[in-house]
C-alpha cells in the first residue's frame, strides 16, 4: 500500500494532491493530515474512503464516506483540520510549516508523507523602519520596472508578511506588506491614522528602481480594506483595489477614545460614523465576555448605518475620485460587519458615477469576514480573541463556506492584480 502526495513542497494556497494504491478493491482506509501550529498546538483532519475497483483513492476524484468534510474536495483535507489547543494561546491564522499525511488501514498507520508548506518563491526581502514601516518583498528575477503591490492587514494592527509574500510569490510583483499602525514607531491603536501613511508608501516605492512609476496595486483586508478604498479615492498612482471584506462608509476608529476618528488626512479627521449599540447587542456583548462564547458585531453596524441615515452620504469613501479598477469581497452573513451591504456602497457609487475602469463585488454566501484569503488552509476556527475588550469576535459563515470562498476568489484576484496593472 502506497501513498503519494504532490508536491512535497508547496506554496500556500496551491493545490495538493493525495492519492493511496495498493488497497483491495471496496477496501476501506482513512486519510490523516496533521501539523503544529506557532503556538504548538496540533491542528488535524480525518476522512475514510472506499478504494476503487483498482485499489486506488483520489481526493480529487472521490468523497468521503466519513470524517472532518464531505463530498468531493481535493482541499477538503486541509480547509477541515482543526485545532487541540495545547498551547497557551490559539489563532484564527495557524502557521504550519509541516503537515503530515498518513494512510491507516484497520487502525495501522500504513503508509506517510511530509508535505513542507512554504509561504514565498524566490523572493528578496527588506526590512524598513524609515520613512515607511513594513516589509519589501521583491521577485528575484525582476531586472526591469514591473508594478507593485501594497499588502494592508486590518484592524489587528502590525503588517502581514506571510500574506504579503504569498501574493509577491503568485503575481510576481514588487509586494510592500505596509503597517500604519501597532508596529514600533506607529500609533499603538487605530485611532487618527494618517491617510498619508499610504502617500508615503507610493512615494518611497515610486523611487525604487524595480517598480513601474505610478502603477500601484492594493490589497486590504476588513479596516485595512476601508484605508485600501480611502487611498485609492485620494492617490491617482492607484491602479488597482482589491477589498476583502471592506467597507465603503468610514466608521469610528477602534482604542482608548469610541469617538476619536480612524483617519485623518492633511491634519484633520475624515468625516465618519460612530459604532452604536442597541441595547439587546450590549446584552449580547456582556453575554459573550461571560460565558467565553463567540460574539457577532455586525448587527451593531446595520443599527449604526440606521441610526445616523443622515451622516451616510458624507462619510461614504468618494471611490469616483479614484483611477482604480476595484475587485471587493463582501460576503452576507459575515459576522464581523455587513461587509455585502458595505461593499455594495462602494459599488454603487462608482456605476452612478459611471467609473471608468473595471469594478466587481464578489459575494459568498457562507464565506463569513475573510481572515483567510487562499485555499487549502485551515478555516475551522471561526472567531479571533480581541484582548482589549476581552471577547472571541465571531467570524460569521462556515468553515466550508470560507474556504469555498477561498478557493473561488484567489485565482480571481491573483489573475485581477496581473491584468489591471499590466
Amino acid at each position: 500500500m502506497r501513498l503519494d502526495v504532490e508536491p512535497q513542497q508547496v506554496l500556500i494556497g496551491d493545490p495538493i494532491s493525495i492519492k493511496a494504491s495498493g488497497l483491495a478493491a471496496g477496501q476501506i482506509a482513512t486519510l490523516r493530515v496533521s501539523g503544529q501550529d506557532q503556538f504548538g498546538n496540533t491542528w488535524s483532519s480525518e476522512a475514510s474512503f472506499r478504494a476503487d475497483e483498482s485499489g486506488t483513492i483520489d481526493t480529487s476524484r472521490d468523497a468521503p464516506i466519513g470524517g472532518s468534510y464531505q463530498g468531493v474536495d481535493q482541499a477538503g483535507p486541509f480547509w477541515s483540520m482543526s485545532v487541540n489547543q495545547t498551547g497557551e494561546f490559539v489563532s484564527a491564522f495557524p502557521v504550519i510549516h509541516n503537515l503530515t499525511v498518513s494512510l491507516y488501514v484497520n487502525d495501522q498507520e500504513v503508509d506517510s508523507r511530509v508535505i513542507q508548506r512554504i509561504a514565498m518563491v524566490d523572493l528578496v526581502r527588506e526590512n524598513l523602519t524609515d520613512p515607511i514601516v513594513g516589509v519589501f518583498l521583491i521577485p528575484e528575477e525582476i531586472t526591469e520596472p514591473t508594478p507593485a503591490i501594497i499588502v494592508l492587514g486590518g484592524s489587528e494592527g502590525g503588517y502581514k508578511e506571510g500574506w504579503a509574500s504569498v501574493i509577491a510569490s503568485k503575481t510576481r510583483m514588487p509586494t510592500l506588506a505596509l503597517a500604519y499602525f501597532g508596529a514600533p514607531g506607529l500609533p499603538q491603536t487605530l485611532e487618527n491614522i494618517p491617510v498619508e501613511t499610504v502617500g508615503k508608501a507610493i512615494e518611497w516605492l515610486n523611487q525604487q528602481p524595480v517598480v513601474a512609476r505610478d502603477h500601484i496595486g492594493i490589497v486590504g483586508a476588513s479596516r485595512g480594506g476601508e484605508l485600501a478604498l480611502l487611498a485609492a479615492s485620494i492617490y491617482p498612482e492607484i491602479k488597482a483595489v482589491v477589498g476583502y471584506t471592506p467597507s465603503g462608509v468610514i466608521w469610528s476608529g477602534i482604542g482608548e477614545d469610541p469617538d476619536a476618528p480612524a483617519w485623518t488626512y492633511q491634519g484633520r479627521a475624515l468625516p465618519y460614523l460612530r459604532v452604536m449599540v442597541s441595547e439587546e447587542q450590549q446584552r449580547l456583548f456582556m453575554e459573550a465576555q461571560k460565558s467565553g462564547t463567540p460574539y457577532l458585531d455586525a448587527p451593531s453596524f446595520l443599527y449604526s448605518l440606521e441610526m445616523q441615515r443622515s451622516l451616510v452620504e458624507e462619510a461614504t469613501i468618494p471611490v469616483e475620485n479614484s483611477q482604480a479598477a476595484f475587485m471587493l469581497i463582501g460576503n452576507p452573513g459575515d459576522g464581523v460587519w455587513p461587509s455585502d451591504v458595505l461593499s455594495q456602497i462602494t459599488i454603487d457609487r462608482l456605476r452612478s458615477h459611471n467609473h471608468s475602469r473595471t469594478y466587481q463585488l464578489l459575494s459568498y454566501d457562507q464565506g463569513g469576514h475573510m481572515l483567510i484569503t487562499y485555499p487549502y488552509y485551515p478555516t475551522t476556527m471561526r472567531q479571533f480573541y480581541l484582548p482589549t475588550v476581552n471577547v472571541w469576535e465571531g467570524l460569521g459563515g462556515t468553515a466550508e463556506g470560507a474556504a469555498k470562498a477561498a478557493e473561488d476568489s484567489w485565482p480571481r484576484v491573483v489573475e485581477f492584480l496581473k491584468r489591471e496593472l499590466a
